[in-house]
C-alpha cells in the first residue's frame, strides 16, 4: 500500500512538474511593442504644437500595433544611444532606422519600411559638391550616431574634410545657418521640410547628386534584438499584411515623395551601383548577387593625383586602395578571385609582381590577366580591375546570425 501511495504521488509531482515547466517554456501573448523614437525628425516623426506625436514612423507603427492587436508605446531616445539601450531592454524595437551592414551586426532588422535618400544641403553658388575634392577643408554636419555620421567620417574625413556631429537635427540646421558649418549631410525629406521649404532656407539647396555608399544603406527598417525573432517574424507578417489591404500603401501616400520614392533605391536582386566621385562618369564598383566588380584603380592619392615614385609607389598605392574598397563593399583581398592587371612598360612586371605578391596570402592568388597598354589616365604607369566574392563567408558566425 506504502508503494502504491509513492508511485502515485510520484505521477502527480512528474505531472505537475511537467505542467509547470509548460508554462515557463510557453510565452505569454505579447499585448505591446515598446518602439523607440527620436521625434526630432519630421515628416518621420516629431510631435504637432498640441505635443501629439504625428510622422509616417508612428502612423506605419501604430499600423502594425493595430494589425497584431498589440498596444503602441512609444519611448523618447536620443537616436545616437538606442541601439545600446535597445541591447539594454529599456524597449523592444527602433523605429525608423537605416539599416546598414554594420548595424546589422549588431542587431536585426525587418523587412524594409521605405527607401532611404541622402543629400548634400550647402548655400546656393557655394560650388560645393558631395566628393572629397570639393570639401576638403571644409566643415560638414552630420547627426551623432547616424548612418550619415559613420559614411562621412569614413570616407570624407581621411581626405581632410572637417566633419561636425550634432545630437539633435535642429542644432544642425542652426549651425548651418549660422555658417558654423559649411554644408550638412542629411536625409532629403528631413532637410527639406525643416529647412528648404522655409523662409530661412531660400538661400540654401540640394549641391550635387544623392550620396551612396555601403555605409549610408539604402532603406529604413525596424531594428529589434537578435534574441527576439519573434518580434521580427510578427512585424514582417503585418507589414506584409498592411501591404496585401492597401493600407501601407494609403499611409504612404500622405507624406512627401522623398521618404518613399522607391526610384531612389536599387532593386536589391538587381545590380547595385556604387558610385565614385560624381565628377567622373563610372561607378567605383558594381555588385550583382554576392559577385563585386571594380572600376580600373591607379596609384592616385585621395586628391586624385598620381603619387610619385615610379611604378613601384604606384602599385603600391593601387593595392592599397583596392584593400579599402574591398573592405567598404563587405569583402578583403582574400577573396578576390580574378583581376586584371594593365601596365604601359611590360620590363615593370617583375617590380609590380613583387608588390602584388605582398597582398595575397600564398596559396590564395586570384586568375590574372596582363594588359600591355599604349597609355593610361594621369600618366600612370599601372592599373588595376578586379572581381570579388562580398559578404561572410559560408558558416561564419556573422553570416549565421544576420538578417
Amino acid at each position: 500500500m506504502a508503494l502504491a501511495k509513492i508511485f502515485v504521488l510520484s505521477v502527480g509531482l512528474l505531472l505537475s512538474g511537467g505542467f509547470f515547466m509548460g508554462a515557463v517554456a510557453g510565452t505569454a501573448p505579447r499585448s505591446e511593442i515598446r518602439f523607440a523614437i527620436s521625434p526630432q525628425f519630421p515628416p518621420y516623426e516629431s510631435r504637432n504644437a498640441q505635443g501629439r506625436l504625428v510622422g509616417l514612423n508612428i502612423e506605419l507603427g501604430n499600423a502594425l500595433c493595430a494589425q497584431l492587436d498589440v498596444r503602441c508605446t512609444w519611448v523618447d531616445q536620443v537616436f545616437s544611444h538606442s541601439i545600446d539601450a535597445l541591447e539594454r531592454r529599456r524597449f523592444d524595437a527602433i523605429m525608423g532606422m537605416a539599416s546598414t551592414p554594420q548595424r546589422r551586426q549588431l542587431i536585426d532588422f525587418t523587412d524594409d519600411l521605405y527607401p532611404l535618400t541622402t543629400q548634400l544641403v550647402a548655400r546656393k553658388y557655394s560650388g560645393l559638391l558631395p566628393t572629397v575634392r570639393a570639401l576638403k577643408g571644409k566643415r560638414v554636419g552630420v547627426l551623432a550616431g547616424s548612418n550619415r555620421e559613420a559614411f562621412a567620417l569614413a570616407q570624407w574625413a581621411p581626405a581632410g574634410v572637417i566633419i561636425k556631429s550634432f545630437w539633435l537635427n535642429d542644432q544642425l540646421i542652426r549651425s548651418l545657418v549660422a555658417g558654423d558649418i559649411d554644408a550638412a549631410l542629411q536625409g532629403t525629406a528631413e532637410i527639406r521640410q525643416e529647412l528648404l521649404d522655409t523662409e530661412q532656407g531660400r538661400a540654401f539647396d540640394f549641391v550635387g547628386p544623392p550620396v551612396a555608399g555601403q555605409l549610408m544603406g539604402t532603406a529604413v527598417a525596424i531594428g529589434v534584438r537578435k534574441s527576439d525573432p519573434e518580434l521580427r517574424s510578427e512585424l514582417n507578417r503585418a507589414l506584409e499584411q498592411l501591404r496585401q489591404s492597401g493600407e501601407y500603401q494609403r499611409i504612404l501616400q500622405g507624406y512627401p515623395q522623398e521618404a518613399h520614392d522607391t526610384a531612389s533605391v536599387q532593386d536589391p536582386l538587381g545590380p547595385q551601383f556604387y558610385p565614385a566621385d560624381p565628377e567622373l562618369p563610372f561607378s567605383e564598383a558594381v555588385r550583382v548577387g554576392n559577385t563585386l566588380y571594380t572600376s580600373s584603380i591607379a596609384g592616385v592619392d585621395a586628391n586624385l593625383n598620381l603619387v610619385k615614385g615610379g611604378t613601384g609607389a604606384q602599385m603600391k598605392q593601387l593595392m592599397n586602395t583596392l584593400h579599402e574598397l574591398l573592405v567598404r563593399h563587405e569583402s578583403s583581398l582574400d577573396r578576390v578571385v580574378k583581376c586584371t592587371l594593365m601596365l604601359v612598360e611590360l620590363e615593370d612586371l617583375q617590380l609590380v609582381n613583387d608588390v602584388y605578391l605582398g597582398y595575397f596570402a600564398q596559396g590564395r592568388l586570384p586568375a590574372r590577366s596582363v594588359l600591355a597598354v599604349r597609355r593610361l589616365p594621369r600618366g600612370a604607369r599601372v592599373a588595376i580591375e578586379c572581381v570579388a566574392v562580398v559578404g561572410d563567408p559560408p558558416g561564419s558566425l556573422t553570416g549565421a546570425a544576420g538578417n
